[in-house]
């Protein structure tokens, strides 16, 4: 059975569209990979599948842990737009989203703008937190979801979805999130979170997508 697996994980791979190498990328997908800190040691690691992440510094006047996930998808840019702004569905492949719904805002929002309602459940080991958080999404499509917490149970959620198009069948999705909820957070759950929830997040998008799973190598 595993060889089976494997071969077939293999013949997928053989079929997929090949990634440009660092050098022949135009100047402004080169310069959107330099905006989130990709370099070309990273690149070549993307490009054989593997998912990185990384600690970000917390933006002065913030708290909480700032991190980051990147990977490549073999998908089109308008698929993989549509899986992460449709904020309803995200809960059937998202890890720990429970719910996800538009709510009214309180007051006028520019027209790309939208409040969306988050029902989150947590747990690493014997630690388990459920938050409910109200974001302010700006969505410029079909390259970049932002989000600032409006409300909720927590005292800093925001980040962002960022896809750099590499070619019309290959995307490289950035993830940025800085949370802090509030209460301090042992760093053995903090390293939880950076070892499995966030390429877990990759990992799932990718397969609500149908594109291969990657390596699954991590750069901290």
């Amino acid at each position: 059975m595993m060889i089976a697996v494997l071969f077939i994980t293999a013949v997928l791979a053989a079929t997929q569209p090949q990634a440009p190498n660092w050098g022949s990328l135009p100047a402004d997908t080169l310069g959107l990979m330099e905006t989130e800190g990709i370099q070309e040691q990273m690149y070549e690691r993307l490009v054989q599948g593997d998912i990185l992440t990384e600690r970000r510094p917390v933006p002065a006047g913030k708290t909480g842990v700032h991190l980051a996930a990147f990977g490549i998808l073999h998908t089109t840019t308008d698929r993989l737009w549509n899986a992460i702004e449709d904020c309803e569905r995200l809960p059937e492949f998202m890890p720990h989203m429970v719910s996800c719904r538009p709510v009214r805002p309180d007051h006028a929002l520019l027209p790309n703008h939208r409040w969306e309602e988050l029902a989150l459940s947590y747990k690493f080991l014997f630690f388990r937190k459920n938050v409910r958080i109200v974001n302010e999404a700006t969505l410029e499509a079909p390259n970049y979801l932002g989000w600032k917490m409006v409300r909720g149970d927590a005292k800093e959620n925001q980040g962002y979805y960022r896809i750099i198009t590499i070619t019309p069948d290959i995307q490289l999705l950035v993830y940025d999130t800085l949370n802090d909820p509030g209460i301090p957070v042992a760093s053995f759950i903090q390293t939880g979170f950076i070892e499995h929830s966030l390429p877990g997040i990759i990992e799932a998008i990718r397969g609500r997508v149908g594109s291969p799973a990657g390596l699954g190598s991590n750069r901290q």
